[in-house]
């Protein structure tokens, strides 16, 4: 392991350690969100997935990480890369409380170990990444999929908007101006998630190191958002079936086909 590395690594641990009390105190403090009675739901569902999953993942991806586990290196990635996109919400869109220099540091932290555990990925973990069991094609087609959803997802409420003048329900309710979640999934989410899919059906070495560290990234992303929709529904709003039923595919497909990956060490399927 690099120096670079090991930095990336302490830095990725404080923030683990950071998260795990921010959202606990999400949680369990009342009144701890100023928000809106939506934004509430919203910032404590993503508090319950940070706490149950995330940390715990990070937690088990920086400890396999360091006994030279190259799964471990990507899940450990694909967790950062969710704490570094839940907290630049909080830090761009929840309003001030006692928690939000906790939240801003936990968003400096997550991104510059991410930042430098990408770019200091050794040709080792990358090397050992290409014998994962993961079909190709199929895990490919998958990861551009979902990126075509979002993205078209966004960008139709963002049209929709600028053809009526009028926000969409999901900004309105939370005060905002627009959505964070809009600039994050078009700018650095989509793009990326579609590359991890592309590299992996053209067989480019860095296809299968890319292709883990997004599916553990979607494997987050997606319960995140299904909790919201359980806090909706614990609150009486009613919530479409639709919704639900996509995301619940979309997760539990990135699930079996993380699980194929770190399961199994056989070369990749064609397809």
């Amino acid at each position: 392991m690099t120096p670079k590395l090991r930095f990336a690594d302490r830095l990725a641990l404080a923030g683990l350690l950071l998260a795990a009390v921010a959202a606990a105190a999400g949680l369990l403090v009342p009144g701890l969100y100023r928000d809106t009675a939506e934004g509430v739901r919203q910032a404590r569902a993503t508090d319950l997935v940070t706490l149950l999953g995330a940390v715990p993942a990070l937690a088990l991806g920086l400890w396999r990480a360091r006994t030279g586990s190259a799964g471990g290196r990507l899940v450990a990635v694909g967790a950062l890369a969710y704490l570094a996109y839940s907290y630049a919400i909080y830090a761009f869109s929840v309003v001030i409380n006692p928690m939000t220099p906790v939240h801003i540091a936990i968003f400096a932290l997550a991104t510059w170990s991410l930042v430098l555990a990408v770019f200091d990925l050794d040709d080792a973990t990358i090397d050992h990444a290409s014998t994962f069991r993961l079909p190709r094609r199929s895990t490919g087609g998958f990861l551009i999929v979902v990126a075509a959803l979002f993205a078209l997802l966004w960008l139709g409420q963002i049209a929709g908007a600028i053809t009526s003048g009028r926000l969409p329900t999901s900004i309105s309710d939370l005060n905002l101006p627009t959505s964070p979640v809009y600039s994050l999934d078009l700018a650095f989410a989509v793009p990326l998630i579609a590359l991890a899919g592309g590299w992996l059906i053209r067989r480019d070495r860095r296809g299968p190191a890319s292709a883990v560290a997004g599916l553990s990234f979607v494997c987050l992303l997606g319960p995140s958002v299904l909790a919201i929709f359980a806090f909706e529904a614990a609150a009486g709003i009613t919530v479409e079936v639709p919704p639900i039923v996509i995301f619940g595919v979309v997760t539990l497909t990135a699930a079996i086909l993380l699980g194929f990956a770190l399961t199994g060490f056989a070369r990749e399927s064609p397809s």
